[in-house]
C-alpha cells in the first residue's frame, strides 16, 4: 500500500471566494478534501513511490498551487505529515 499523505491549510488574510478558488486549484491535482474537516486535505501515491518522492511532490504540489492563487490573498501556512510523521510546517507569502 503506497503513502497516505494528510495536510492541514490556514489561509489567514483569505476571502471566502479566494479560499474557495485556492481549494478548486487544489481539488484538480488530485489532492481530495477530508470531509466535516475545515481545512485538511489528502493525497495517496502508488506503492513504486519512495517515501523522499512522496515528500517531494507533495512540496512541489503545494508550492505550485500557493504560486498560482496565494499572490492575491497573501500568506498560505500547511503542515504536512506522511506515514506517521509530521514532515514540515511552512508558510508560503
Amino acid at each position: 500500500m503506497g503513502y497516505k499523505v494528510l495536510v492541514t491549510l490556514d489561509l489567514p488574510d483569505a476571502t471566502e471566494d479566494q479560499r474557495k478558488n485556492f481549494y478548486e486549484v487544489l481539488s484538480t491535482e488530485k489532492w481530495k478534501k477530508i470531509p466535516n474537516l475545515t481545512t485538511a486535505w489528502k493525497a495517496s501515491f502508488k506503492d513504486d513511490v519512495t517515501r523522499n518522492s512522496a515528500i517531494s511532490i507533495m512540496e512541489g504540489d503545494l508550492l505550485i498551487i500557493s504560486a498560482k492563487v496565494s499572490h492575491r490573498f497573501g500568506k498560505v501556512s500547511h503542515l504536512q505529515k506522511l506515514g506517521g510523521f509530521v514532515c514540515k510546517y511552512t508558510d508560503f507569502i
